[in-house]
This record gives C-alpha cells, sequence and structure tokens, in this order.
C-alpha cells in the first residue's frame, strides 16, 4: 500500500499547478484577472510550499508521515474540486491556496516516505517517484484545452482531483493495517542539535539555492509561458499548452537515471552547472530568435525543473537519518520557495510597468547562474544531519 501511495501522489502531484495557464482566456471569461493579480497567482503556489516547509517538520513531529501524507492528499484533491466551482477570482485564490498548501506538504514529505518504507530500493522507487512527478506537470497542460472545449473549463480542471482523491485510499488502508504500529504513533527520533547542523551545513544551502533557480525558472515559465509565446510568435491556445507540456516534459529525458547518477556521485555540482548552462541557452534563443526552433528553445530552457529532480532526490543521499532527511527537506523547500516564489509576480509586476519579453527572458538567464554559484558547495559528499 506505501508504494501504491506514493505512486498515486507523484502522478497528481503537479497538475495543481499546471493544469490552468493553458486555460487563461476562458478563465477570464468567467473570472478577470490583471496582469498583477495573475502574476500574484502564479506566486501562490511557491509561497503556500514556502510556508508548509516550515510548518510540515513541525506536524510530523506530532503526527505520523502516513497520516501527514494523507492529510495531503485530500488537500490537494479538495481544492482542485472547489477551484473549478469558484464564481470569482477571491474564491479562485482560495480554493488555490487549500490545493498548494497540500501540494507543498506532499512535496516534502515523498523523499523521507521513500527512505522509511524502501531504504534498500532507494535509486529504484526515487527513479519512479521523479517520473511520474514530472509526468503530473506534463498531461494537465496538454489536455487542458481539449477538455475544456469539450466540456468547459471548470471539469478541465476538476478531473485532476480524481488521482489526489485516489491516493488517499492506499494511505488509508496502510494506517488501518498498522493502527497498533509505532511508526503511526512516534514521530522519526531527532538526535539534540540536528536542527542546527542541518542549516548551518554549506551544502544544505548550496542545495537551497539549487532549488531556488528551479522553483523561480518553473514559476515564472508555467505562469507566463503560453501569455509569451502568445505574444511573441502569435501561437494558438492549443500550441501554446502543447509548448507548455513540452517544457515540463524535458525532465522525464532524466528520469531513468539521474536517481543512479546521484547514488554514484561525489561531486554533484556539475550536474547543476549542465543543467544551468543549457537553461542559459534556451534563453539566449527565446530572446534572439523565438519564432525559429521554438520547441528547441522551449527544451533547452525546460532543463530548469531538473534542478527539482536533483535537489530532492539528493537528500536522501546527503541525510543519514529519516528526522535528517525531513529537517533538509523543510530547509531545503522553504528557502528555495520563498525566494522562487517572487518569479511569476516580478514578470507580472514588470510588464504593468511596460517591460519586454527580451529583459524578462535576460533576468531569467541572470538569475540561472546562482545555480553555477550553488555547484561549488556541492562538491562533496556530505551527511548534513551527522555531527562533524
Amino acid at each position: 500500500m506505501p508504494l501504491l501511495g506514493i505512486l498515486l501522489v507523484s502522478l497528481g502531484l503537479l497538475s495543481t499547478a499546471t493544469s490552468f495557464p493553458p486555460l487563461l482566456a476562458k478563465l477570464s471569461e468567467d473570472i478577470a484577472f490583471t496582469d498583477v493579480s495573475y502574476g500574484f497567482l502564479g506566486m501562490l503556489s511557491p509561497f503556500t510550499f514556502a510556508f508548509m516547509a516550515l510548518l510540515t517538520p513541525l506536524i510530523v513531529r506530532k503526527i505520523a508521515l502516513e497520516w501527514a501524507i494523507l492529510g495531503a492528499a485530500a488537500m490537494m484533491g479538495a481544492g482542485q474540486l472547489l477551484r473549478a466551482m469558484a464564481g470569482d477570482s477571491f474564491s479562485f485564490f482560495a480554493a488555490s491556496i487549500v490545493a498548494m498548501l497540500g501540494l507543498g506538504a506532499a512535496n516534502l514529505l515523498l523523499p523521507p516516505l521513500i527512505k522509511r518504507f524502501f531504504p534498500d530500493r532507494l535509486v529504484s522507487v526515487s527513479t519512479i517517484y521523479v517520473f511520474l512527478m514530472i509526468f503530473s506537470s506534463i498531461y494537465p497542460p496538454l489536455l487542458a484545452v481539449p477538455i475544456a472545449a469539450a466540456t468547459n473549463w471548470r471539469f478541465s480542471i476538476g478531473i485532476w482531483a480524481l488521482i489526489e482523491l485516489l491516493a488517499v485510499i492506499p494511505w488509508l488502508i496502510a494506517i488501518i493495517g498498522k493502527k497498533n504500529s509505532t511508526n503511526l504513533v512516534q514521530p522519526p527520533p531527532e538526535t539534540p542539535g540536528l536542527v542546527k547542523r542541518v542549516w548551518s551545513s554549506p551544502t544544505s544551502w548550496a542545495l537551497m539555492s539549487a532549488y531556488a533557480v528551479g522553483t523561480f525558472n518553473f514559476y515564472v515559465l508555467v505562469a507566463w509561458l503560453p501569455v509569451f509565446l502568445t505574444e511573441t510568435i502569435d501561437a494558438t491556445a492549443q500550441t501554446a499548452g502543447s509548448l507548455l507540456s513540452l517544457y515540463t516534459a524535458i525532465p522525464l529525458l532524466s528520469a531513468a537515471f539521474i536517481a543512479n547518477l546521484i547514488a554514484k556521485m561525489k561531486n554533484l555540482g556539475l550536474l547543476f552547472i549542465a543543467v544551468a548552462i543549457m537553461v542559459i541557452i534556451g534563453y539566449a534563443g527565446l530572446i534572439t530568435i523565438p519564432g525559429e526552433v521554438t520547441w528547441l528553445w522551449v527544451s533547452l530552457a525546460g532543463a530548469a525543473p531538473i534542478l527539482f529532480s536533483i535537489t530532492l532526490i539528493s537528500l536522501n543521499y546527503r541525510t543519514a537519518t529519516e528526522a535528517g532527511t525531513v529537517v533538509l527537506a523543510g530547509m531545503v523547500t522553504f528557502g528555495g520557495y520563498l525566494l522562487g516564489a517572487s518569479g511569476p509576480f516580478i514578470v507580472g509586476l514588470l510588464r504593468s510597468q511596460g517591460a519586454g519579453w527580451n529583459t524578462i527572458l535576460t533576468m531569467l538567464a541572470g538569475a540561472t547562474l546562482l545555480a553555477i554559484v550553488a555547484s561549488f558547495g556541492l562538491r562533496r559528499a556530505v551527511m548534513v544531519d551527522v555531527e562533524k
């Protein structure tokens, strides 16, 4: 049951963030969005994730990981349904907060759950988890417009709630089957000074910085790529949705080997440098010749979410204990999302002040350089939760 629960949560994980951007035009027919308010909506995801990164470790100290992931899945499903029924921008934002809070908690809980239930199969289970997590960001934007055309935008958004609500079932079965287990009533033990050790480690800060780069780039492009394509190359809604799916699909190419590579590599910084270079080249292409081989530039820029995969998998390889993984995951996702949360809003603000897309893309390329800086802190294999 835990494996099925992990897989179902992963399969629906990012649909809450990618299911609505291609439907902006249809949404605006019922719910009015300005550039600034839409930028705020894009900022909402990483901001709530940052909040949950602080709150979730505290929750896990009081309740079991199984209960926590069950609640997270339920919130994601309920938020999606409520968002589909929203009648105005306020209720849409409120429903989005519910869904995003669940997503933020689930994003943090999955790595320690894998460490708990599959310590001898970290590579194989992490590979499947990363593949499904990435896939969860691909199919919603690809199918959003056709489903909305056949039904309406509400059904197109709400249908994805089914996956997360189904994910509640295996976790509920696991809890009922283990109701007398200490795993369900005791949190993972924390050694004295654990939080201080994790937060003071240069490796932790490097991982957090790299995660912030991935967050900043991903949420800006998820929110604004369809708008950019429509305005610069006159792309249709379907084409823009397909290219957004391509953007989110690129990390799938790395899913099959990235976990095994991380397990063997001591210098993770090399991976971050390679990803940063690809992303910067992609932005350069979108700036100079956006209408030529657009798929190539979008694909290269789409390497940015690989930073998510690298960082999340690395949590289990840079900590020695389950408690350490929870603390490191909280730190990395808190800082990463807090810094990255400003991205979509900054773009909306820049556009409201008349900034062109070349200025915005240059800003994104400059922010990506932080991943190269962070790479210098990831040259050695350090367990951040172990006393030096």
